[in-house]
């Protein structure tokens, strides 16, 4: 008989992102808001972190560009 083992692949940090910031509500897992029109909060706060790093990307490439102007 054959043993079937399960395996993972290790986790790499991507250093050059921002992670975003962890609350302590976001452990909460009974709390359920009753009017939740926009959205769920967590996922804003990941879209919010996501365009963060958007943001810093192109502001990276810019700086690129222009560090050797006009040449």
């Amino acid at each position: 008989m054959t043993n079937t083992y399960c395996t993972t692949e290790a986790f790499h940090v991507d250093h050059s992102t921002f992670g975003g910031v962890i609350y302590p509500s976001d452990f909460e897992t009974d709390y359920r808001e009753k009017h939740n029109f926009h959205g769920s909060h967590i996922a804003s706060r990941i879209m919010s972190d996501m365009r963060f790093d958007k943001q810093c990307k192109k502001n990276i490439e810019i700086r690129e560009k222009t560090k050797n102007w006009p040449y």
